[in-house]
């Protein structure tokens, strides 16, 4: 993950394209972030596994104009999981950098089963530029870790799983600045 963070110092792209100071005006995108994850795995009952780690990567965003920007991307979150009937759901927050000291909060959540998971992202504060921004989209989540978790016992230990997160219209405002 070296390489990501390397990533983020040299990264001087928004991931929020076409804001201008003083805007208020709603704009949507939509953004793809390829992932990686490491956390602790539970075991909180017969047949319950629960997750606790984060998820990080770039974030990919693509406006209706076709510009394309990226920002870093970290994601603390909890999933369980039911080894029984492979449904799942998670929670969790992200801290979403575009450019170097400006953050875009937000949270996340989403049910499903093995393989797949679908929900809400929502936009909650920001700093910079990015403050009082506020939006949302629908969010579907593709990973393999309900497959990594199978057989695994209580306090293993993931390094490496991976996934994709899709917000396939992200539609946000940020209040014009007096």
């Amino acid at each position: 993950m070296s390489r990501l963070r390397h990533c983020l110092l040299i990264m001087t792209g928004l991931v929020l394209p076409g804001v201008t100071g003083g805007a208020f005006a709603e704009k949507s995108l939509k953004a793809i972030m390829p992932w990686e994850g490491e956390g602790t795995v539970y075991q909180i009952a017969p047949d319950t596994m629960l997750f606790l780690g984060a998820f990080e990567g770039i974030i990919y965003t693509e406006t209706a104009e076709g510009k394309l920007d990226e920002g870093f991307v970290r994601c603390p979150g909890s999933q369980t999981i039911d080894t029984k009937s492979g449904k799942t759901s998670g929670e969790g927050y992200c801290m979403i950098t575009p450019s170097a000291g400006d953050v875009v909060y937000a949270t996340w959540s989403c049910r499903g089963e093995v393989g797949g998971c679908k929900g809400e992202f929502k936009l909650t504060s920001g700093t910079g530029p990015y403050e009082g921004i506020s939006g949302s989209s629908k969010l579907v989540v593709r990973s393999a870790i309900n497959t990594l978790i199978a057989g695994m016992s209580s306090g293993s230990a993931i390094r490496e799983a991976t996934g994709i997160a899709i917000l396939p219209e992200l539609n946000y405002t940020i209040p014009a600045k007096k």
